[in-house]
This record gives structure tokens, C-alpha cells and sequence, in this order.
């Protein structure tokens, strides 16, 4: 899928939450729970918990990253733009979303336990939801040392709805033993959370 790795989101999610427990506050600022990043293209509001970072801030997008409760849990929150290739179909533009998903996976570092997608026009414009949970069998955790660790995943990837050649993936993730309680719902409040502007 061009300009779009699914494997390459991953990759820098879970090593930019990674970072955000080693770097110093200066580096990865604090971010207050639910502030809104208000742009031409989207508005991105960050997670409405405490202790998340700031970790990244480009034109291509932003990545918030938080330690979990112990040393080798970490949560990742991110919003990626990209460039999706003409569809004519709501089921082309699915199936290139999972397609893409599907190929870009590195099959040697993680071994999908479950992988689900649906077509989604709720927001009125194409969406697809992924949802994913793979085991992460070279997981640097927060202590340096590696281990195999789980990657939960909750992909919204959608074309925007004025910019018909610009899309984005809005992804929640956490990587560790064991779910957190409240996974599913934080997910879904940081995806309702990135909204294209009324303008």
C-alpha cells in the first residue's frame, strides 16, 4: 500500500512508548488528559487519562506513549496520515486497507492470535476497523531486556472525506502480559476522539 506500512506503524508505536519511560519530561513533554491538536485536516484530541507523553508531532501525524503500571507494559496512542490509491467501492477500499495490513506483516517477530476488520461509513466516509492481537516475540520492554510480550491493536483506517487522496489511521495499542481493564474503552475514546474539522 503506498506510503502506508502497516508493519512500520507498529514498529514505532510500540518503540516510541518504549522510549517515552527512558527519555527525560524535557524530551517527551506531559500531556494534560483529553487537550485537542486542532489542524486544517484533522483534530486530534490525546488520550483522556493521566500520564501519557507527547512523543511525536509532524505534518504526518502525532504519537502519544505511556508506561503501564509495571515495567513491561507500555501504551502507545497514534494518528498517521497516508496516500490510499483510488477506490470505487466500499468493498475495494476494504479489502486494499486489509491487504495491505496483511502483507506488511513481519511474520518472524509476531505471530497473529486474532485478526478481525469491518467496513465502517458511521462517520459518513469510508472507514475500515482492524483489530489485532499478535504475540511480540522480540519485545524490548521498559528494563532493556527482551521478552515475548502481547500487542493488542485497534486500527481506524479511513480516506477523509473532503481530501479524497489523503487518509489516515487513527491506533490505540498496549503491550503487555495481560489486557488492561479498561482496553476496549479507552481505544474507542481516543478513535472518537480524532475528527476531520467542520469547516
Amino acid at each position: 500500500m503506498k506510503n502506508l506500512s502497516y508493519l512500520f506503524i507498529v514498529i514505532l508505536i510500540i518503540s516510541l512508548s518504549a522510549c517515552a519511560s527512558r527519555n527525560s519530561a524535557q524530551k517527551n513533554p506531559n500531556v494534560p488528559p483529553g487537550k485537542v491538536y486542532s489542524g486544517k485536516v484533522l483534530n486530534i484530541t490525546a488520550p483522556k487519562s493521566d500520564g501519557w507523553k507527547l512523543l511525536q508531532a509532524s505534518p504526518q501525524g502525532m504519537a502519544f506513549g505511556k508506561q503501564g503500571d509495571i515495567p513491561t507494559e507500555s501504551l502507545a496512542a497514534r494518528v498517521l496520515k497516508f496516500d490510499p490509491p483510488q477506490t470505487d467501492s466500499p468493498e475495494e477500499f476494504e479489502s486494499l486497507i486489509v491487504e495491505g495490513a496483511k502483507s506488511d506483516a513481519d511474520t518472524e517477530r509476531f505471530s497473529t492470535k486474532h485478526f478481525s476488520h469491518k467496513f465502517s461509513s458511521s462517520r459518513g466516509y469510508p472507514c475500515v476497523r482492524i483489530k489485532n492481537v499478535s504475540e511480540d516475540k522480540q519485545a524490548r520492554n521498559n528494563l532493556g531486556t527482551v521478552e515475548v510480550l502481547v500487542l493488542r491493536n485497534e486500527h481506524l483506517y479511513c480516506r477523509h472525506p473532503m481530501r479524497k487522496d489523503v487518509g489516515f489511521v487513527i491506533t490505540y495499542s498496549h503491550r503487555g502480559k495481560n489486557e488492561p481493564n479498561n482496553f476496549q474503552k479507552e481505544a474507542q475514546s481516543f478513535i472518537d476522539g480524532t475528527q476531520v474539522p467542520n469547516n
